[in-house]
Protein backbone atom coordinates (compact mmCIF):
# COMPACT_ATOMS: atom_id res chain seq x y z
CA UNK A 1 0.00 0.00 0.00
CA UNK A 2 2.48 2.76 0.75
CA UNK A 3 4.72 1.70 -2.51
CA UNK A 4 1.23 1.74 -4.32
CA UNK A 5 1.18 5.49 -2.82
CA UNK A 6 4.80 6.11 -2.92
CA UNK A 7 4.38 6.01 -6.78
CA UNK A 8 1.21 7.52 -7.54
CA UNK A 9 2.59 10.98 -5.53
CA UNK A 10 6.17 10.35 -7.62
CA UNK A 11 3.92 10.40 -10.71
CA UNK A 12 2.02 13.42 -10.07
CA UNK A 13 4.75 15.46 -8.87
CA UNK A 14 6.77 14.49 -12.37
CA UNK A 15 2.71 15.16 -14.23
CA UNK A 16 2.37 18.37 -12.17
CA UNK A 17 1.40 21.51 -14.24
CA UNK A 18 4.00 24.42 -14.29
CA UNK A 19 1.76 27.30 -12.88
CA UNK A 20 1.17 24.92 -10.24
CA UNK A 21 3.84 22.24 -9.08
CA UNK A 22 4.79 21.04 -5.92
CA UNK A 23 4.61 22.19 -2.79
CA UNK A 24 5.53 21.45 1.28
CA UNK A 25 3.66 22.74 4.29
CA UNK A 26 4.10 22.86 7.99
CA UNK A 27 1.04 23.18 10.19
CA UNK A 28 -0.08 23.97 13.96
CA UNK A 29 -3.28 23.64 15.76
CA UNK A 30 -5.51 21.75 18.20
CA UNK A 31 -7.69 18.76 17.77
CA UNK A 32 -9.90 17.14 19.56
CA UNK A 33 -10.74 13.26 20.41
CA UNK A 34 -14.24 11.78 20.86
CA UNK A 35 -14.44 7.62 21.12
CA UNK A 36 -17.52 7.46 20.79
CA UNK A 37 -18.23 5.38 23.81
CA UNK A 38 -15.12 3.28 23.84
CA UNK A 39 -14.26 4.43 27.44
CA UNK A 40 -16.02 5.25 30.19
CA UNK A 41 -14.89 9.05 30.36
CA UNK A 42 -12.63 11.16 28.76
CA UNK A 43 -10.59 13.46 31.08
CA UNK A 44 -8.35 15.63 28.58
CA UNK A 45 -9.69 15.15 25.06
CA UNK A 46 -8.66 18.02 22.98
CA UNK A 47 -4.52 18.17 22.83
CA UNK A 48 -2.21 20.78 20.00
CA UNK A 49 -0.75 18.70 17.45
CA UNK A 50 1.17 19.21 14.48
CA UNK A 51 1.20 18.15 10.51
CA UNK A 52 3.84 18.12 7.84
CA UNK A 53 2.82 17.49 4.52
CA UNK A 54 4.11 17.68 0.65
CA UNK A 55 2.36 17.64 -2.49
CA UNK A 56 1.97 18.65 -6.28
CA UNK A 57 -0.99 19.96 -8.27
CA UNK A 58 -2.19 18.37 -10.94
CA UNK A 59 -3.44 21.76 -12.69
CA UNK A 60 -5.08 24.73 -11.09
CA UNK A 61 -8.16 22.68 -9.57
CA UNK A 62 -6.82 19.63 -8.59
CA UNK A 63 -3.78 18.87 -5.98
CA UNK A 64 -2.71 15.49 -4.28
CA UNK A 65 -0.94 15.58 -0.96
CA UNK A 66 0.98 13.16 1.35
CA UNK A 67 1.19 13.81 4.75
CA UNK A 68 1.98 13.14 8.60
CA UNK A 69 0.08 14.35 11.34
CA UNK A 70 1.11 13.97 14.99
CA UNK A 71 -2.47 14.82 17.03
CA UNK A 72 -0.40 15.19 20.52
CA UNK A 73 2.45 17.13 20.09
CA UNK A 74 1.41 19.17 23.47
CA UNK A 75 -0.27 16.40 25.91
CA UNK A 76 -1.66 13.16 25.73
CA UNK A 77 -5.75 12.47 25.33
CA UNK A 78 -6.73 11.11 29.05
CA UNK A 79 -8.89 8.87 29.08
CA UNK A 80 -10.57 6.52 32.22
CA UNK A 81 -11.76 3.20 30.80
CA UNK A 82 -14.05 0.83 32.10
CA UNK A 83 -11.55 -0.14 35.53
CA UNK A 84 -11.62 3.08 36.51
CA UNK A 85 -8.00 3.64 35.27
CA UNK A 86 -6.47 6.56 33.62
CA UNK A 87 -4.75 5.82 30.94
CA UNK A 88 -3.06 8.28 28.38
CA UNK A 89 -3.18 7.63 24.44
CA UNK A 90 -1.82 9.48 21.45
CA UNK A 91 -2.57 9.07 17.65
CA UNK A 92 0.03 9.78 14.74
CA UNK A 93 -1.28 9.05 10.81
CA UNK A 94 0.18 8.83 7.68
CA UNK A 95 -2.69 9.61 5.11
CA UNK A 96 -2.53 11.01 1.22
CA UNK A 97 -5.12 13.01 0.01
CA UNK A 98 -6.99 14.66 -3.05
CA UNK A 99 -7.49 18.12 -2.99
CA UNK A 100 -10.10 20.22 -5.04
CA UNK A 101 -9.49 23.72 -5.50
CA UNK A 102 -11.37 26.74 -6.37
CA UNK A 103 -9.63 30.10 -5.97
CA UNK A 104 -10.43 33.61 -6.20
CA UNK A 105 -9.17 37.12 -7.04
CA UNK A 106 -6.47 36.24 -9.13
CA UNK A 107 -5.50 33.41 -7.06
CA UNK A 108 -4.86 35.15 -4.06
CA UNK A 109 -7.93 33.35 -2.14
CA UNK A 110 -8.06 29.36 -2.36
CA UNK A 111 -10.77 27.42 -1.29
CA UNK A 112 -10.53 23.57 -1.08
CA UNK A 113 -11.74 20.52 -0.19
CA UNK A 114 -10.13 17.63 0.84
CA UNK A 115 -10.50 13.73 0.92
CA UNK A 116 -7.77 11.14 1.59
CA UNK A 117 -7.07 8.00 3.58
CA UNK A 118 -4.01 6.70 5.46
CA UNK A 119 -3.05 4.70 8.63
CA UNK A 120 -4.10 5.35 12.20
CA UNK A 121 -1.27 4.46 14.79
CA UNK A 122 -2.67 4.79 18.42
CA UNK A 123 -0.14 4.43 21.23
CA UNK A 124 -1.80 3.22 24.54
CA UNK A 125 -4.80 1.63 22.42
CA UNK A 126 -2.13 -0.82 21.17
CA UNK A 127 -3.41 -0.67 17.42
CA UNK A 128 -3.56 0.77 14.23
CA UNK A 129 -5.80 0.96 11.37
CA UNK A 130 -7.40 2.21 8.58
CA UNK A 131 -8.71 5.94 8.66
CA UNK A 132 -10.67 8.36 6.14
CA UNK A 133 -9.74 12.34 5.70
CA UNK A 134 -12.75 14.82 5.21
CA UNK A 135 -11.50 18.74 5.29
CA UNK A 136 -11.58 21.95 3.84
CA UNK A 137 -9.67 25.34 4.09
CA UNK A 138 -9.31 28.58 3.06
CA UNK A 139 -5.55 29.51 1.61
CA UNK A 140 -4.22 33.08 1.33
CA UNK A 141 -1.52 33.41 -1.57
CA UNK A 142 1.35 36.24 -0.52
CA UNK A 143 2.99 35.75 -3.83
CA UNK A 144 3.86 32.59 -6.34
CA UNK A 145 5.74 30.58 -3.53
CA UNK A 146 4.33 31.43 0.14
CA UNK A 147 0.86 31.19 1.28
CA UNK A 148 -1.13 30.67 4.24
CA UNK A 149 -3.76 28.54 4.90
CA UNK A 150 -6.77 28.06 7.60
CA UNK A 151 -8.16 24.21 8.09
CA UNK A 152 -10.30 21.40 9.20
CA UNK A 153 -9.50 18.15 9.25
CA UNK A 154 -11.70 15.15 9.97
CA UNK A 155 -10.16 11.65 10.61
CA UNK A 156 -12.38 8.45 11.32
CA UNK A 157 -11.35 5.43 12.49
CA UNK A 158 -12.49 2.01 13.15
CA UNK A 159 -11.76 0.29 16.88
CA UNK A 160 -12.71 -3.26 17.71
CA UNK A 161 -11.77 -4.48 21.27
CA UNK A 162 -13.28 -7.48 21.69
CA UNK A 163 -16.99 -7.70 19.73
CA UNK A 164 -17.46 -3.98 20.41
CA UNK A 165 -17.12 -1.66 16.79
CA UNK A 166 -16.46 2.03 17.89
CA UNK A 167 -16.36 4.81 15.51
CA UNK A 168 -13.69 7.00 16.79
CA UNK A 169 -13.07 10.63 15.06
CA UNK A 170 -10.56 13.41 15.82
CA UNK A 171 -11.25 16.89 14.93
CA UNK A 172 -7.70 18.88 14.08
CA UNK A 173 -8.55 22.59 13.35
CA UNK A 174 -5.08 24.34 11.91
CA UNK A 175 -3.20 27.20 10.54
CA UNK A 176 -0.43 26.24 8.06
CA UNK A 177 2.53 27.76 5.93
CA UNK A 178 2.94 26.76 2.29
CA UNK A 179 5.94 27.10 -0.19
CA UNK A 180 5.40 26.10 -3.10
CA UNK A 181 8.43 25.29 -5.69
Amino acid sequence: MKIILSILLFCSVLLADREGGPYIGLGYGISKYDSDGLFKQEKENDSTGFAIYGGAYINKYLSVELGYIDFNSGESYVVVDNTNTAKSISFTTYNVSTLVHYAFFDDILDFYGKFGVGEMSASGLGSSGFTMLYGGGVGVRFNDMFSLKVAYDRYDTDYTQGVTKNDMHIDFIYSAFEIQF
